[in-house]
């Protein structure tokens, strides 16, 4: 199907957590998908007719011939179906689509193992962990389960789907590009002790957190599928047949949000396990394959790449969605822009095309294309192409950046961990300034891009000018003050010593603990620091060392006449938080500025202190206790009085800058017009 991948990958390659990633068919909406018919019952009972030929028992061909999406296809895969080697066999597998109505999650799901309730240790009837399902009485590939009654499997069912939702949470991502990985799908029959009659099943033996997820975004009830909709095949049809008329109906564009959601659930791609072949050394049953199989996929999966080669693969990703233009949308960078990005190109060739000889202007043109808001949609689509993550962090974007950032110093060390290990961490936490993504847009030329024509100098000039109105004191950098930052904060991260360095926790002389994003704001702040930045971009270029610099950026020396080199430790005694003078600005737009910050750093503080709150449980594991019990309301109208008071002292500041700002105004345009040729006099 378009957009989507039936190729079974290898079990050890399929997990839970990297089920669901980005469409190629619509990056910019979501997948969509195709229009698939309800089948013919004529075509269901050739698959029931060829499924019984194969042996499996009465229940099982019905619910898996109605399962099918296309139920010839399914048919004619069963003469010729794949292998999947485990240990102790061989499984037997064809890849089809199935309705999501018609799959379950493992009941007896191994991912309950380290919280399961033991009838050993007392636990409650109804808690008790379920027996594990058993080769089926006929000795097919099917399994079989004993329970109790139907209400037990119902209440696992249920509790599992919620258990799976929280810990391993897919809605979000299934929800723009539906399930990609297929499901491994078994058949199942449960027997009940009651004597209720047995109910055929089928299990996502690998990917029962994707079914949930499917489910929990339809609103189905894993009881009613066990129960109801493998049972009556007309209920079934009709479940599947509503949405199938809604598309025909209203068309993919005049569906909502919620409904498309839906839509592109409505089915998943499965492997469906037709057959067992043991090995004959061992004849193992075929339960044991598939509980080794799912070991194998769960308990030993491969080895982690590690996060930097995660971020490398991602940030080709990415790179590939800028360059590629869709359907409404022009590329965002170009293609030799791509490859002088990835680092591809060499140092000649890049010049030769018109791009910057300095890293810190890559770095800084990187930043902007990866981080900037005009082009967060198509970065995390980038990023889920490769992930199960359908929201990446602003932090996930920045590391993308960084990796790429840092690509030729990498190269030159030779991949030298004690080297590049501690200069990519510095620079991950110095570019999570959240200025970066304000300042650093497209429509903004930047100092040594192909088509910017502002010099290194005048950037300074400009960083100065903000430091003079009072930017960086009130909390946020201008944009002149955030690239130089950028800049600087480039070689200072790769110099040796380093001159920025990761924040110290603890011990005498190193109580220091601000990360490098506040170092950075807080040097970018005064003139000192813009003239310290200047010469850390200026020096850098041309490959000399850094030396700290004065208030009018000149060299400062040590006792014994030589230049200060700079270090982390004197960028951050110098650059403290603190005014130039070492005490606080008493009067003034600047310690108003500083007031205002530390306002809006209280309103955080007191916004995450809510949600802790908010966040207490019950009782281990349970629903918040203020939204159950709420609060006391005396102390809750006390304090909302209090807020109230500042509330209401806050509209009257923004009340009285707007009327300024319009008496500004309307005396600029009263000026204006009397200077106009002809004016009246």
């Amino acid at each position: 199907m378009a957009g989507d991948s039936l190729t079974a990958s290898a079990p050890v390659a399929s997990s839970d957590s990297a089920s669901a990633g980005v469409s190629a068919v619509d990056m910019e909406g979501g997948w969509q998908p195709a229009k698939w018919p309800l089948p013919r019952v004529a075509a269901v009972d050739n698959l029931a007719a060829a499924l019984s030929s194969r042996g499996f028992t009465d229940g099982v061909v019905r619910v898996l011939s109605h399962a099918a999406v296309r139920p010839d296809e399914l048919r004619r895969k069963l003469a010729d179906p794949a292998e999947l080697r485990v240990q102790g066999g061989t499984l037997l597998i064809v890849e089809t689509r199935l309705w999501s109505a018609a799959v379950v999650p493992h009941p007896a799901n191994p991912r309950e193992y380290g919280r399961r309730s033991y009838a050993l240790g007392g636990a409650a009837a109804n808690l008790r962990v379920l027996p594990e399902p058993t080769t089926s009485r006929e000795g097919l590939a099917e399994l079989e389960i004993l329970v109790d009654s139907p209400s037990t499997l119902a209440q696992r069912l249920e509790d599992a789907q919620g258990r799976l939702a929280k810990e391993n949470p897919l809605g979000e991502d299934v929800a723009v590009d539906g399930v990609l990985q297929p499901l491994t799908v078994v058949p199942m029959t449960v027997r009940h002790r009651d004597g209720y009659r047995s109910a055929p099943l089928l299990i996502a033996a690998d990917g029962s957190s994707r079914i949930s997820a499917v489910h929990d975004l339809l609103g189905y009830a894993p009881s009613k599928v066990a129960y109801e909709w493998s049972r009556d095949s007309r209920l079934f049809r009709r479940e599947v047949n509503r949405w199938i008329r809604l598309v025909q109906k209203l068309g993919w564009e005049n569906l909502s949000d919620s409904e498309q959601q839906r839509v592109r659930v409505l089915t998943v791609p499965t492997r469906v396990v037709i057959g067992f072949r043991p090995n004959e050394r061992t004849n193992l049953p075929f339960h044991t394959a598939v509980r080794n199989f799912i070991g194998l996929t769960h308990i030993r999966p491969p080895k982690p790449y590690g996060s930097a080669v995660e971020n490398e693969a991602k940030a080709d990703a990415v790179l590939d969605t800028l360059a590629q233009p869709t359907r409404t949308r022009p590329a965002r960078i170009t293609e030799l822009e791509k490859q002088w990005f990835a680092g591809v190109v060499t140092h000649e060739e890049a010049i030769d095309e018109g791009f910057s000889p300095h890293r810190d202007v890559r770095a800084a043109e990187v930043l902007r294309a990866v981080l900037g808001s005009s082009a967060r949609r198509r970065v995390n689509d980038g990023i889920r192409s490769l992930t199960a993550k359908q929201k990446p962090t602003r932090e996930d974007r920045v590391d993308i950046a960084v990796e790429l950032i840092i690509r030729p110093y990498r190269t030159e060390m030779n991949d030298l961990v004690q080297f590049v290990r501690p200069r990519r961490a510095v620079l991950q936490r110095a570019y999570r300034l959240k200025e970066i993504d304000q300042h650093m847009t497209a429509d903004l030329r930047l100092e040594g891009a192909a088509d910017g024509d502002a010099s290194l100098e005048r950037l300074r000039d400009d960083a100065l000018e903000e430091v003079e109105y009072g930017l960086g004191d009130n909390g946020e950098l201008g944009p002149a003050q955030t690239e130089l930052a950028v800049k600087a904060c480039y070689y200072m991260a790769v110099a040796d010593p380093m001159a920025l360095q990761r924040e110290v926790f603890g011990g005498a002389g190193h109580e220091d603990d601000r990360s490098p994003a506040t170092v950075l704001r807080a040097m970018l702040s005064r003139s000192r620091g813009v003239h310290q930045a200047y010469e850390v971009v200026r020096a850098g270029r041309r490959g000399e060392r850094l030396y700290e610099v004065d208030e009018k950026g000149a060299r400062v020396f040590s006792s014994g006449g030589e230049p200060r080199e700079l270090t982390d430790a004197l960028v951050r005694h110098a650059y403290n938080g603190e005014s130039a003078t070492g005490f606080p600005a008493a009067a003034g737009f600047t310690a108003a500025s500083r007031h205002w910050a530390d306002v809006r750093a209280k309103v955080d503080e007191l916004t995450r202190a809510v949600d802790a709150m908010a966040a207490v449980p019950v009782d281990e594991g349970g629903r918040s206790l203020v939204e159950r019990d709420g609060w006391d309301d005396v102390q809750i109208a006390e304090l909302r009085r209090r807020l109230d008071r500042s509330d209401r002292k806050l509209a009257t500041w923004a009340d009285t800058y707007d009327s300024n700002r319009q008496a500004a105004q309307e005396q600029a345009d009263e000026d204006q017009t009397s200077s106009l040729p002809g004016a009246l006099q």
